[in-house]
């Protein structure tokens, strides 16, 4: 994917999230389980905020006196999201993705933030449409992508921060494969780090199914729902709780 296509859809999964948030507000979102819709339409909100600060040099880093917005009335939470989309859709299309950015991630440029916003948008729109029982798959083009984001930039990313995880046991090699896009990508946990390649290896475990369960599968959405998997399953569901980015 390429820019122009990362805020195609983010403009239109935005779009699309706060359509469907407009009639059941208070509908509970079972992929997030703490959250109503109107939960999930602030924190979206709010994250479009702080990359928006980024983006724009408002702020160098989230220690460089960043504030974090109040949350708007319920009345006026909507309109408030529908504002900030626009407000980051404008940022983010007059920017050069190469200029560069503080982010948390090894890439440290506007394109970072553009994909990342992208696929961010993408998976709650789906979260939204799942919780009122409109739930359809990601357009295979945005799901493949955003697999190669999870693998690039968040897995193991707990262990880079040093967050604080229980031992899950080997994983070895995951073989996944996008049945629709032809992608596939070779998952490597055999000793102390993760290691990602793009082309089919020898596995223990083959897991596939279209990029978009694929994808929300490791963002913890449907667990292996519509996803074939051969070998050791156990090593799948291992790989799965070692990739919790929470």
């Amino acid at each position: 994917m390429d820019t122009p296509r990362y805020l195609t859809v983010l403009r239109e999964s935005g779009t699309l999230l706060a359509d469907a948030a407009e009639d059941r507000p208070h509908a509970h979102v079972p992929t997030c389980p703490e959250w109503n819709v109107a939960d999930l339409v602030w924190h979206v909100g709010e994250v479009h905020h702080f990359w928006r600060s980024i983006a724009s040099g408002e702020i160098k880093d989230p220690d460089d006196g960043y504030v974090s917005p109040e949350r708007p009335k319920d009345e006026d939470l909507l309109p408030w999201y529908r504002e900030g989309l626009a407000e980051t859709l404008t940022v983010l299309t007059e920017l050069d993705p190469e200029e560069p950015r503080w982010t948390w991630a090894p890439q440290k440029d506007v394109a970072f933030i553009q994909r990342r916003m992208a696929h961010e948008t993408a998976v709650h729109a789906w979260d939204v449409l799942n919780a009122i029982g409109s739930r359809a798959p990601l357009p295979a083009d945005v799901a493949a992508d955003g697999v190669d984001e999870f693998l690039s930039f968040f897995l193991g990313l707990a262990e880079m921060l040093g967050l604080p995880r229980e031992p899950v046991g080997p994983v070895g090699t995951v073989l996944l494969s996008a049945t629709d896009t032809g992608q596939v990508w070779s998952v490597d946990h055999t000793g102390q780090h993760w290691r990602v390649s793009r082309s089919q290896t020898r596995a223990g475990t083959a897991v596939g199914g279209t990029a978009s369960d694929l994808l929300l599968a490791l963002w913890r959405r449907t667990g292996s729902e519509g996803l074939s998997i051969t070998g050791d399953e156990e090593a799948f569901a291992r790989f799965l709780r070692a990739a919790e980015t929470e």
